[in-house]
């Protein structure tokens, strides 16, 4: 019986395509619609593994389409950490400079010193980037697996309708 192609190149590609639209400036935008370009990352790598089935292949499952979703969602999480993080260090840490900007404003003496103080903290360049990895890693596995499905229901093997059996002679 033929095995079914590997998941990991059509995963890998539906990650690239997901760290694509969260980290270039303006594509990222299509993420505020409920994360529609993570869930096109997982919904494109259902598509390309279902382009590499042959005739003779099993047909594509739902559980193909929810591993393929899930580790597309992985690789865009490691690839967009990896890419802002790039990102930010080529191009200056944008919070350390919008932390001055804050205590330079007229009303942040009105702010309580702790929260200053946790506000520095966070936009610290090594906590910042843990934050932004673990994110990544909780919500891109999870809106690549529902576009995994949704992948799944567009692309699953059609059958034919079911004829009722005609009816018996005589009723």
């Amino acid at each position: 019986m033929p095995e079914k192609p590997r998941k990991l190149l059509p995963a890998l590609y539906g990650g690239a395509i997901m760290a694509a639209i969260s980290v270039i400036p303006g594509l990222k935008f299509v993420n505020c619609l409920c994360c529609a370009g993570i869930m096109l990352g997982g919904f494109l790598a259902v598509f390309f593994y279902k382009n590499d089935l042959k005739e003779s292949s099993p047909p594509l499952t739902n559980g193909d389409a929810v591993a393929l979703g899930a580790l597309a969602g992985l690789i865009g999480a490691v690839l967009t950490s990896i890419l802002t993080i790039l990102a930010m260090t080529l191009f200056g840490m944008a919070m350390g400079s919008g932390f001055k900007q804050l205590e330079e404003m007229e009303y942040s003496n009105q702010l309580p010193p702790e929260a200053l103080e946790m506000v520095k903290w966070l936009t610290q360049g090594s906590v910042l980037m843990g934050f932004i990895f673990f994110v990544n890693l909780i919500i891109d596995p999870l809106f690549g697996l529902l576009g995994g499905l949704i992948g799944y229901a567009v692309f699953k093997p059609k059958t034919p309708p079911v004829m009722p059996p005609p009816p018996a002679p005589g009723m």
